[in-house]
């Protein structure tokens, strides 16, 4: 649930700065974290479950839930920030409900507190499984808004 207020952007070309920052993110080409909803605010990605996200009794492991949480709460800040800032986790928390079993993963981030120097938002990470959305793993995230300067 977000705060009671409008979240408003301050890139109006926020779209295309998230895709660039997916773009030049190694690790998120990595576990194909491919982003298919970009709000102000809001980001969802998801992508099949492949074997190498397996723990040991064949789960999503819980690194890549963690990973796809934090990735999902931090393309959602950077929708929000000027171009050229960038946003980093300073804080995650992640809750697991039930062990991931499906053959896709979605990961769904929001910002829910927008703010000059951080971002405080949340996550949810759901399996599809049988055709049913099922949720496994909710997270909450502090992202701080760095300036970066040339």
């Amino acid at each position: 649930m977000r705060c009671n207020m409008e979240i408003k952007s301050k890139n109006k070309d926020y779209k295309q700065y998230v895709l660039d920052k997916l773009g030049s993110n190694h690790f998120s080409k990595h576990v194909d974290f491919n982003i298919t909803k970009i709000e102000e605010g809001i980001i969802e990605a998801e992508t099949d479950f492949q074997t190498y996200m397996q723990q040991q009794d064949g789960f999503v492991h819980g690194g890549i839930t963690s990973a796809f949480a934090d990735m999902a709460c931090g393309f959602a800040a950077y929708s929000l920030v000027e171009a050229g800032q960038r946003v980093m986790t300073v804080e995650i928390k992640i809750s697991y409900f039930t062990r991931g079993i499906g053959d896709r993963i979605i990961a769904r981030g929001k910002v829910i507190k927008p703010g000059k120097k951080f971002h405080f938002c949340e996550a949810e990470i759901f399996t599809i499984k049988e055709g049913k959305e099922v949720l496994i793993a909710k997270a909450s995230s502090t992202m701080a808004v760095i300036d970066i300067k040339a």
